[in-house]
């Protein structure tokens, strides 16, 4: 997956996607003989702060569309491209890690909360049901970009405090590939909305 989503990066490079926050690429600088291991890691917990708080969303943006729904509107849409917002949770296929490790980015997917998947002491990870649906379930490979277009990094968990299983709500640019091998929405972001951090 990590591979799939590196292949992402390279190929979907829409325009600049950081709805002009004016932030810039988040870096380490480490500067030997001025700064302590202590100041050093004070420092980079302040970067991080100041990456969440451009990408954070206070509240849900209205009109989310599911994955599948944006891959759909996509096809259709003038050079595959448009500006939207998705919600889905962040998963991958089976014995795959959604997160790119260092990176923020990840993998999600449509995961529809129904009344199968809310029953007491349901486990999608042992329903064959689940399975078969996760299997075909609708993805896209979302990652947040700097005002330069590269991928802030910052490994999303640590970013956003997100887990595998996260519910999220993502707004951005995407494209989408219609000669990919399989099918996948690629989003670069501007923002998140938590609803669920995930556990997993």
């Amino acid at each position: 997956m990590q591979r799939m989503v590196t292949q992402m990066q390279t190929e979907a490079r829409p325009e600049r996607a950081c709805g002009g926050r004016g932030w810039g690429m988040v870096a380490t600088v480490v500067i030997a003989g001025v700064l302590s291991a202590a100041e050093a890691e004070a420092k980079d917990a302040l970067t991080v702060d100041q990456a969440r708080a451009a990408y954070t969303l206070a509240e849900s943006p209205a009109a989310a569309l599911t994955v599948g729904e944006a891959q759909e509107l996509l096809e259709k849409a003038p050079k595959n491209r448009a500006s939207l917002t998705m919600v889905g949770r962040i998963a991958a296929r089976e014995g795959e890690d959604p997160f790119l490790e260092g990176k923020a980015s990840f993998v999600m997917m449509d995961l529809p909360d129904d009344d199968h998947s809310s029953k007491k002491g349901h486990n999608a990870d042992d329903c064959p049901f689940c399975k078969r649906r996760k299997a075909k379930a609708a993805l896209a490979a979302v990652q947040f970009v700097d005002q330069d277009g590269s991928v802030v990094s910052i490994d999303a968990r640590k970013l956003f405090g997100l887990r595998e299983g996260a519910k999220v709500v993502i707004r951005g640019q995407a494209y989408f590939n219609p000669k990919l091998p399989f099918p996948i929405v690629q989003l670069n972001a501007d923002g998140i909305h938590t609803i669920e951090p995930g556990g997993k």
